[in-house]
């Protein structure tokens, strides 16, 4: 009997390792799925942002006000509410950065690492004229779970916005919002099975409104 018992103590321990290392396998799947959803409803988000119209008034022209980079605010980056967030971005329109940050913190993400206007449009490696992923290693950070935001207008490489337009002169040109991460692994078997992290990508293109 105490033979048994050893013997089942020890399959038991070895059947362990295996089940701990799937279950952190599994906890890895759903936190790459979770950011990868953020990523990407941080660029549709933002792309929304930027595409948004505001109507001739008072003699004003119509423009794009959010059609830019950054405000350059380093605080919250959500809204100013004053009931609900105090202490945030008290610009009524904030540039893509904010918008894109705001939503990644929700995801329990770091705020984006703005790349404009150094590199604005990253090349596909498949050759297409959009800028649309996948892109090359070298492009993703060493750095793991730190998001990097690229801001392509007008599928032009070297075309960056630091303000807001003062008119509608972009109207029916295309924004593409791009955010690249290194997913890190939380646990020690996917790194066994795939490297010690992966690359995730999501991009949003819309189309600057206006009339």
């Amino acid at each position: 009997m105490r033979g048994q018992r050893g013997q089942s103590s020890v399959e038991f321990g070895a059947s362990a390792i295996v089940l701990f290392l799937l279950l952190y396998g599994l906890i890895d799947l759903g936190r790459v799925f979770y950011f990868d959803v953020g990523l990407t409803g941080a660029t549709r988000e933002a792309a929304r942002q930027a595409s948004w119209f505001s109507v001739p008034n008072n003699g004003n022209a119509g423009s794009n006000p959010s059609l830019y980079d950054s405000d350059g605010w380093t605080q919250d980056p959500c809204p100013y509410e004053a009931n609900g967030n105090p202490n945030g971005d008290p610009n009524a329109f904030p540039g893509i950065k904010q918008a894109v940050d705001c939503n990644l913190n929700k995801y329990h993400l770091p705020s984006s690492i703005l790349e404009n206007p150094a590199t604005t449009c990253p090349d596909g490696t498949d050759g297409n004229a959009n800028h649309n992923p996948p892109y090359a290693d070298s492009v993703y950070p060493t750095t793991v779970d730190q998001p990097l935001l690229f801001i392509c207008y007008d599928n032009t490489p070297g075309l960056d916005l630091a303000t807001a337009p003062a008119d509608n002169s972009f109207k029916g040109q295309d924004v593409n919002v791009i955010l690249i991460m290194s997913f890190g692994f939380a646990g020690g078997f996917m790194p066994s099975v795939v490297g010690s992290s992966v690359h995730i990508v999501a991009n949003t293109h819309m189309v600057v409104g206006g009339y």
